[in-house]
């Protein structure tokens, strides 16, 4: 399964860790609010999943991070998980560990290689905090978004008070918040963080 997301030269390193840490994987549908997931279910067993629509090289970063918790959870089994900070000290320390094998030019273009050797130096909770990192990703993404509309732009070009359009629903550009903006549906009202680094369509009134 692996073998068709991640690149060739990291196969078999990505099914050592799938093997060492025993989760249950699964590659799920694109959602709107994050990349990937650990969770632990009943009888403390575990899962990921990581999103189907991520480049290569998107998808082993989002695996490998979603790995370290598994790792840190492995390890940290007699702790109740409110006591480790999902993304904290030890969580980053895991992932940077397990990245180590993989960060090299056999697995990562150059161009990416760089800022994400850059990111690692204190990786987030998500790829989205680092946008040097996220435009070397969306560059692999290139050949498949040359049918995009003139108008589509990322959430954070956007202007605060803009009305725009991201999953064929209509919004209202609020607030930056991190890596995400807390934009207002129209018809509903409600509000909505959304990443800043989505492609998202101006509306042009």
């Amino acid at each position: 399964m692996l073998s068709n997301y991640v690149p060739e030269a990291s196969v078999v390193y990505c099914q050592q860790l799938w093997q060492q840490y025993q989760f249950t994987f699964q590659v799920a549908r694109p959602r709107r609010t994050r990349l990937g997931d650990f969770r632990v279910l009943p009888y403390n067993r575990t899962q990921i999943t990581v999103n189907a629509n991520l480049n290569p090289y998107a998808f082993l970063i989002t695996y490998v991070h979603e790995v370290a918790h598994a790792a840190v959870h492995s390890q940290n089994k007699s702790l109740r998980r409110s006591h480790i900070r999902p993304h904290g000290p030890v969580w980053q320390t895991a992932f940077q560990q397990l990245m180590q094998p993989i960060l090299n030019e056999d697995v990562f273009p150059k161009a990416i290689l760089q800022p994400l050797r850059q990111y690692l130096l204190k990786p987030a909770a998500t790829t989205y905090a680092n946008p040097a990192l996220v435009m070397a990703l969306r560059q692999v993404d290139q050949p498949q978004t040359t049918n995009l509309s003139a108008n589509q732009v990322m959430l954070r070009d956007v202007s605060e008070g803009r009305v725009f359009q991201f999953a064929k629903k209509t919004f209202i550009r609020g607030t930056l918040r991190r890596t995400r903006v807390v934009c207002k549906e129209v018809s509903s009202g409600r509000s909505y963080a959304i990443l800043a680094h989505a492609l998202v369509e101006i509306i042009i009134e």
